[in-house]
């Protein structure tokens, strides 16, 4: 009798151990699920801001390829970062190489930049890269704009100790190299966009956002 209570009180202590293994694991998977798809979420809200961004100002994105300075470049750098996520880089723009703005703004770009390199690994498919394709080469343009920005502020600046003609400035500078090299960037950001706004490109990302 004592034999057979022995090997019952086992059975249960070993069904009861296996019981609370399996719910361990499921809870386990379920957390990973639910982390999984915080990840997923939050770097769809922040690169949908930023392709609404580019949306409200498309025109910007495919200016005319004029042989003068773009002047109004701060400006378009505004409006495409004018949103809570990126606002504070407005100041960056107005005092470039100023701190702390300067290293705010190398800051945001490196979160930019390592969430295209999260949505890569948790997302799946064309869509994936095409949000991931976005990040890379919004980011990228900004450091152009930027770039871009400090070659006009040294335009004015050497033009207030010595007054000269723009075409002056423009050679001192080298203020057509930069110039092409922003027609670029918002070129290939505005690619970059028409890709992700595209209808199936989003239906794919939000289907991969449910809890599955």
């Amino acid at each position: 009798m004592l034999k057979d209570w022995n090997f019952w009180c086992s059975v249960i202590t070993a069904l009861t151990a296996i019981l609370a293994l399996v719910l361990s694991v499921r809870q386990i998977s379920l957390s990973n699920k639910h982390q999984l798809f915080d990840r997923r979420m939050e770097a769809y809200m922040l690169t949908n801001g930023l392709i609404a961004l580019c949306k409200d100002n498309y025109m910007w994105l495919s200016p005319k390829r004029e042989q003068m300075p773009q002047f109004a470049n701060d400006y378009v750098f505004i409006w495409l970062t004018n949103n809570t996520y990126m606002e504070k880089q407005a100041d960056a723009i107005e005092y470039p190489l100023e701190q702390p703005f300067h290293k705010e703004f190398l800051q945001k770009r490196e979160e930019i930049r390592i969430t295209a390199a999260e949505i890569d690994l948790i997302f799946k498919g064309e869509a994936a890269l095409a949000y991931s394709n976005f990040l890379r080469n919004y980011e990228a343009a900004l450091a152009v704009m930027y770039e871009y920005q400090i070659i006009i502020d040294k335009m004015q600046k050497e033009n207030e100790k010595h007054p000269m003609t723009v075409e002056e400035a423009e050679k001192m500078f080298s203020e057509e190299k930069y110039r092409e090299n922003l027609y670029n960037a918002l070129d290939n950001l505005k690619k970059a966009y028409d890709a992700v706004a595209e209808e199936k490109v989003e239906k794919q990302i939000k289907k991969q956002l449910k809890l599955v």
